[in-house]
């Protein structure tokens, strides 16, 4: 999987996404279709939930990438290496973060005078406790996913020295032995203990990091090339044949399978099979990549923002549009639209370092 198909596919999983959080709980709907009513419209949003296995899949193949690059560390130092650079990534996204937060707060707060509950602010700067905006949970999972995949690398590559191979049995014997003797004194003798391990198990949302792992896996092992190959050696249109089996596969098994709108029990399953099959059709419709690709750049403060600008548009645009498909379609405008203006203020220090570098010598 390439960059850009990984922005492909953050395309798809966006509009996937806002669709998700806008008909998961639909109550009425007016189309333009007469088969589209609100069990149809909610079940296509239930569906659209697979958008969170489509970021954690992307995040564990990209990962493994990443992870890649510390080969010839030895075991100590790749340790440090990859928690590293997961601690940039997980900084990097925390920093777009604050930038929507500092924004929405001087909007809600000091323009529209809402009142300020102090309460508040720390569970929405860190997003464990997300009141402003509920589609921030995803950034405690992604931190949880980066700092987990790590120890999954390092558990899976093998040192070339003897000593470093030590190391590694070592470490992850103690990271072991640590956990199993907190469990057993928390439940035989801590009960506080116990109660905490289990929520902090509870709070890793093991159907997504699954999806991750999975993802990581399959960048590793390289499987999405070792079944493209076999399939194109059937015949070139083999592999289009069986990603539309697949695709109608993952439909019909996720809107069957679905009890409600946070459903993801299977997903780590399906996740693979529908990004196998997206991105080989599309493939064969090159406009349509480079349309999904610059949504996916677009993605991140999208997600982080789109809540808002419902929110914000819902009572003005309701009485004006009578189709629920063009709020939906507004909404996505919109929201890109903020999202190239914020793209456009996180990348202003930079150039301003740079113009100074170039006109202040």
């Amino acid at each position: 999987m390439t960059k850009k198909q990984s922005a492909i596919l953050q395309g798809v999983a966006i509009w996937m996404m806002v669709y998700h959080h806008l008909y998961s709980f639909a109550v009425e709907y007016e189309s333009l279709l007469p088969f589209m009513q609100v069990d149809t419209v909610q079940r296509i949003a239930w569906f659209c939930k697979l958008c969170v296995g489509i970021f954690a899949f992307v995040s564990g193949y990209g990962m493994y990438y990443v992870m890649k690059g510390q080969n010839g560390e030895r075991f100590g130092g790749r340790l440090l290496a990859e928690y590293r650079g997961a601690l940039l990534r997980i900084l990097k996204l925390y920093g777009r973060l604050w930038l929507v937060l500092a924004i929405y707060m001087g909007i809600f707060f000091g323009i529209l005078r809402q009142p300020f509950m102090p309460d508040q602010l720390l569970g929405n700067v860190t997003a464990l406790d997300p009141t402003y905006n509920g589609a921030w949970w995803y950034v405690e999972q992604y931190a949880k996913t980066l700092l987990v995949l790590p120890l999954l690398d390092l558990f899976l590559t093998h040192p070339p020295q003897p000593q470093e191979r030590r190391k590694k049995w070592i470490f992850f014997l103690v990271l072991a032995l640590a956990g199993a003797g907190a469990a057993l004194v928390g439940r035989l003798w801590w009960p506080t203990l116990w109660e905490l391990m289990l929520a902090v198990v509870k709070s890793m949302r093991i159907s997504f990091l699954l999806i991750a792992v999975v993802g990581y896996l399959t960048a590793r092992y390289a499987l999405y090339q070792r079944v493209d190959r076999r399939l194109r050696r059937l015949g070139g249109w083999v592999p289009v044949c069986v990603s539309v089996v697949l695709l109608a596969l993952v439909v019909v098994l996720r809107v069957k399978l679905a009890t409600d709108a946070a459903y993801a029990k299977i997903d780590f399953l399906l996740t693979p099979l529908l990004i196998y099959g997206l991105l080989t059709l599309l493939a064969h419709a090159g406009p349509l990549c480079a349309f999904l690709a610059w949504w996916g750049r677009q993605s991140t403060y999208i997600w982080l923002t789109h809540g808002f600008v419902f929110g914000f548009l819902y009572l003005v645009i309701r009485p004006l549009v009578r189709l629920d498909i063009w709020i939906y379609l507004v909404v996505l405008l919109v929201s890109g639209a903020v999202a190239v203006a914020l793209n456009a203020v996180e990348k202003l220090p930079g150039r301003l370092c740079a113009w100074r570098r170039t006109h202040c010598k």
